[in-house]
């Protein structure tokens, strides 16, 4: 494989479809979130993509059985608003291969009349908070304020978006599209069910439609377990190692 592929699997019909891109990066925000709404809406794959800038690995299923690694487009309706959902098991290593993967999907997505895209991830803090995570919300102005009338803010101690996140509303931008990001606080060091869900509760309303959150929330809850009992294990441990030795009583012969 000398280049990118995009195989479409069918050419579904859809009227003015939204663009949804949730891949891997911090916390797999974005791609639990995207994955959530392919399971809810019950989305069509339509289109898988393969290309040589993604990790020289294999993905080993159940059986033995090993595939390589790729992207996925899915379709679906809810509400009379048609989706594109795009995911997958990774994100190309080089920048060569970031623009030429998003310039594929933007070719598909243009073509079936998508003109709004959104992108969905996490943006690493480096600790864990139990407030509700802050969903941070960049792009075309008017989505933007539009986001803000849902919970997000603007507020971001800076630095780059990399991957599709970012390089996907640019691009699209370029062509015409309209675009909004939407982070969401995360740790970063771990899978973030809870992250993941907070970025829906901001997306959901924009495209003014329901989906039961309920799976994510449980997930959610779950993690958020594991991580005060590590805590409570790791203040222990700490306790321990610091506690002074028990003076020992004298004892007596005699």
């Amino acid at each position: 494989m000398k280049t990118t592929m995009l195989q479409l699997l069918e050419k579904p019909r859809l009227q003015k479809p939204v663009l949804i891109e949730g891949l891997p990066g911090m916390g797999h925000v974005g791609k639990l979130a995207v994955e959530h709404l392919v399971n809810e809406l019950h989305a069509v794959k339509f289109a898988e993509i393969y290309s040589p800038y993604f990790p020289h690995q294999v993905v080993i299923q159940r059986g033995g059985i090993m595939r390589p690694l790729k992207n996925e487009l899915h379709y679906a309706s809810k509400d009379d608003v048609d989706f594109i959902f795009w995911t997958g098991d990774v994100q190309p290593l080089v920048s060569q291969g970031h623009y030429q993967v998003v310039e594929r999907v933007l070719d598909v997505a243009w073509d079936l009349g998508v003109r709004t895209t959104f992108t969905l991830g996490g943006f690493a803090t480096g600790k864990y908070e139990e407030k509700r995570p802050a969903v941070i919300a960049l792009g075309d102005p008017e989505l933007v304020r539009l986001a803000q009338q849902h919970g997000a803010t603007t507020e971001m101690s800076g630095g780059p978006i990399i991957g599709a996140a970012g390089l996907l509303l640019a691009l699209g931008q370029s062509r015409g599209m309209k675009g909004l990001c939407l982070l969401a606080e995360t740790p970063g060091i771990m899978v973030d069910p809870r992250a993941a869900t907070v970025v829906l509760e901001v997306l959901l309303p924009i495209l003014q439609i329901k989906v039961d959150l309920a799976n994510l929330e449980h997930h959610a809850r779950l993690t958020q377990g594991m991580i005060k009992r590590l805590k409570k294990e790791m203040e222990r441990r700490i306790l321990r190692e610091h506690k002074p030795p028990e003076e020992e009583e004298p004892s007596y012969i005699g």
